[in-house]
Parts: structure tokens; C-alpha cells; sequence
């Protein structure tokens, strides 16, 4: 994997990114907890040229301003692909990323050849709202978050802070950052209107959640599903917001399987 920053719009931004691998291009769009290169990404990057640009206003991507709404990011990840010379992409996202995902995928439907949405925030429905993790203590962010609250993801997040002075600055300044720029387009509530909008993806679409998602009902699996009209559902028993977390192995196959057809 290489760590790499484009500088994009005439240098309104300047992104970094996350670049492996090599076959079709796939543009991974991250949460709102960020990007880490983890096993699930790095095991997509053995078949596909994996992009995994950093949202600006989080980590070392700048430009934030420029993003006035959530239009505005929809924009951005397709100059960011113009960027990088790609016609034809596969676009997975989750959370956060997966509505992005979803949007950019309405948004020029003709060259996203397939869509793969994990745990997509994006739809709204009264009978099962979406939770409001801003408000969430990590106490209760992590059994909404996990289906096994003893995962080792759930532990680093009720992980002690670190000791070091300059360790803690820099996670505290991260995480503000982050959750400020998830803010901007999601709060406070994250229905902007993509069911208006969803009927023009037209990709073969998965759509992967985890059971026991406490964070975004399992219930949007199958809006997503009505919606999307080439699209299915994979529900993952052992997991909650995170399947690609908590069982990598069996999302990546189902995964595999979907992209290889």
C-alpha cells in the first residue's frame, strides 16, 4: 500500500489517498470513522487497483470549506476518479461512505459498473430512525457498533487514552476532526433526500449488513433493496455495523463472488 496527495480543482484540495494493487479500479469511500488500510481493503487490493481517498477535513486531506453540502462531496469523489484517469469504476462504501457510494453512483450511473453498500446510512425511515452517534458515549457506541463487544475493534474503542501528552493531542485533534466533518453532512438528521435520487443507480448492486447493527437498523437492508432495482441483500449473522470487521472472511467472499460475475 502507498500513501499518497493529489491536488485537485486547482488546488482547492489536496487529498490524500490510499493506493494498492492492481486489475479493475475500485474506489473504496470510507465512514465516518475514517480510513485505516486494514485486512478487508488489503485483500481487495490482490485483485482490483483499490483508491481510498481521505474525506477532506479528516487526516491530511484539506479543502473541507470548498465543501458547502453534500452535494458538493458527490463532486468531489468523482474529480478525485477524473484525477486518477478512471472511466469505469467499482465503488464500495460504508456508513457514511456507503450513502456517498450510493450518490455517486446516481450521480453518473453509466460508469460505476458495480456497487457494493456495507451498512449504508442514506434512507430514512420514522419507524426505525437512524441512531444519532454524535450524542453516543463510546460506552454505548460500541455494542451499537459490534456484535461481539470483546472484538478487538470494540476494545480499541473503549481502549484507555493514551498517556503520552503528544499521542493524546494527536488522537483527540483526529477524532475531532473527523466527527466535525461527518457533522457537517449528516447532522442532525441524515436524511437529505437520496430517495429521490436512488432510483437512478442502475449498477449491480450488493447490499451487506450485519445483523445485529445497532447503529443503522438492519430494517434499510431491504429499502435499500426495493429501491436499487438490481440489487441483493447479504445479511451477516455474527455482526453488527462493521461486517467487514467482524467477519472479514465471509464478506470478502460473498464479496468476491458479487464482483466476479
Amino acid at each position: 500500500m502507498e500513501d499518497k496527495t493529489v491536488s485537485l480543482v486547482n488546488g482547492r484540495f489536496n487529498v490524500g489517498y490510499m493506493e494498492a494493487g492492481s486489475g479493475p479500479d475500485l474506489l473504496f469511500i470510507h465512514g465516518a470513522g475514517g480510513l485505516m488500510w486494514d485486512p478487508f481493503l488489503e485483500q481487495l487490493s490482490q485483485h482490483h487497483r483499490v483508491l481510498a481517498p481521505k474525506l477532506p477535513g479528516t487526516a491530511n486531506s484539506t479543502g473541507v470549506e470548498w465543501l458547502m453540502d453534500h452535494h458538493d462531496v458527490f463532486y468531489f469523489y468523482w474529480d478525485f476518479l477524473d484525477a486518477m484517469g478512471v472511466d469505469d469504476v467499482i465503488v464500495v462504501g460504508h456508513s457514511m461512505g456507503g450513502w456517498f457510494a450510493a450518490e455517486v453512483a446516481a450521480m453518473q450511473p453509466s460508469r460505476v459498473s458495480k456497487l457494493v453498500l456495507i451498512a449504508p446510512a442514506g434512507l430514512w425511515n420514522d419507524d426505525y430512525p437512524v441512531a444519532d452517534f454524535f450524542a453516543m458515549l463510546p460506552n454505548e457506541l460500541v455494542p451499537a457498533l459490534f456484535h461481539d463487544t470483546n472484538h478487538p475493534g470494540a476494545q480499541m474503542m473503549t481502549a484507555p487514552p493514551p498517556e503520552d501528552p503528544d499521542e493524546l493531542r494527536t488522537v483527540t485533534v483526529e477524532r475531532a476532526k473527523m466527527l466535525q466533518t461527518a457533522a457537517r453532512f449528516m447532522w442532525p438528521i441524515p436524511d437529505k433526500r437520496l430517495s429521490e435520487r436512488i432510483h437512478r443507480v442502475t449498477s449491480p448492486t450488493l447490499i451487506v449488513w450485519g445483523a445485529s447493527d445497532g447503529l443503522i437498523s438492519p430494517q434499510y437492508a431491504e429499502d435499500f433493496n426495493r429501491a436499487i432495482p438490481n440489487s441483493e441483500v447479504a445479511m451477516f449473522n455474527a455482526s453488527g455495523h462493521m461486517p467487514q470487521v467482524e467477519e472479514p472472511e465471509a464478506v470478502l467472499g460473498k464479496i468476491g463472488e458479487f464482483l466476479s460475475t
